[in-house]
């Protein structure tokens, strides 16, 4: 079996798959040339969605299954090339599960940054100004959770081991662990009451795109930060920074954008109400290891005829 490799990661990565499946043939494809070449006979094909040339999947003749280094298979899922891919019954598969852990530890740093006032204490140390500024606690907070797959109940899980009150929004409102109320994407005025803290991490779907936009963040209290760690273009970007600054919101926090990296000229990163990371949230230094892991069990699978774990519903587009 020849799988493509898309990625260009250490060679050890490669070696341990390899040492693990003899069987399979890994072939580093990174450029477009490359990858038109290989998938003349490739099966499979994994990497990071972002270094696929998608229409070449689309006409290669034997592929049969792409593995995601990532969580996120948006690039795939809202591209012309989608329909075709479902059409050969190309089965998508992504790393689910991996950030779970980290990007709730991100989300709770960032809350706990607003109510610690960690960049204002920041901003006077480089100042050399020692001035005492009201900080408040989690404890009497509550958060609202857009979206609750593995890690939004996470995020909801270790909120409220901060004894935080926590609402969610689920596409199929069901009963979740830690969440005391869920309502469905059209009850988010319901959802929205009382919030401090609204926290995103949804999928980019159709449904989805644009979804956060002037309605939605009036809808908002005044002293609400939000926070999104899912997909930038969940967010009508224009719209939260017209928030931002009218005060219509508190503050935000921001992983995720429109267009990465974000431009220097964006107004966010003149307010001071706002913190910024690079799209990191789901970064940490065993990513690789963790995800080969993943990668391993499904080559397993596959070479023995069974279904594949993690695999993306084209319908939902997660």
């Amino acid at each position: 079996m020849k799988l493509m490799l898309t990625q260009d990661w250490k060679n050890k990565y490669s070696r341990k798959l390899k040492e693990q499946h003899p069987e399979v043939e890994i072939i580093k494809a990174l450029t477009r040339e490359k990858q038109e070449e290989v998938l003349q006979e490739a099966e499979a094909v994994m990497g990071f969605t972002g270094s696929m040339e998608l229409d070449l999947l689309a006409a290669a003749p034997d592929l049969k299954w792409i593995q995601a280094l990532s969580a996120g298979v948006d690039r795939i899922i809202t591209s012309q090339y989608v329909d075709k891919l479902k059409e050969r019954s190309i089965t998508i598969t992504n790393v689910r599960g991996l950030h779970r852990d980290i990007i709730a530890e991100h989300t709770l740093a960032l809350m706990l940054s607003f109510t610690r006032r960690l960049p204002d204490f920041y901003r006077q140390q480089q100042r050399r100004i020692w001035k005492r500024l009201q900080v408040d606690y989690l404890g009497n907070k509550k958060l609202t959770v857009l979206g609750l797959g593995a890690i939004g109940q996470e995020i909801a899980r270790r909120a409220r081991a901060f004894n935080m009150t926590v609402a969610g929004v689920k596409r199929s409102p069901e009963e979740i662990p830690a969440v005391a109320e869920v309502y469905s994407p059209d009850q988010l005025e319901e959802a929205f009451q009382g919030a401090d803290f609204i926290a995103a991490i949804l999928p980019l779907t159709a449904e989805t795109r644009q979804m956060l936009g002037e309605e939605e963040f009036a809808a908002m209290p005044d002293n609400a930060v939000f926070i999104n760690v899912g997909r930038g273009k969940v967010v009508q970007e224009e719209a939260l920074i017209s928030a931002l600054q009218q005060g219509e919101l508190a503050g935000a926090a921001l992983d995720v954008f429109q267009d990465e990296p974000l431009e220097a000229t964006s107004p966010l990163y003149e307010l001071e109400n706002v913190i910024i990371t690079p799209h990191v949230a789901g970064s940490f230094p065993d990513y690789y290891t963790r995800a080969v892991d993943i990668v391993s069990e499904n080559l397993k699978r596959y070479l023995n005829n069974r279904e594949l774990i993690n695999q993306v519903d084209y319908s939902r587009g997660y």
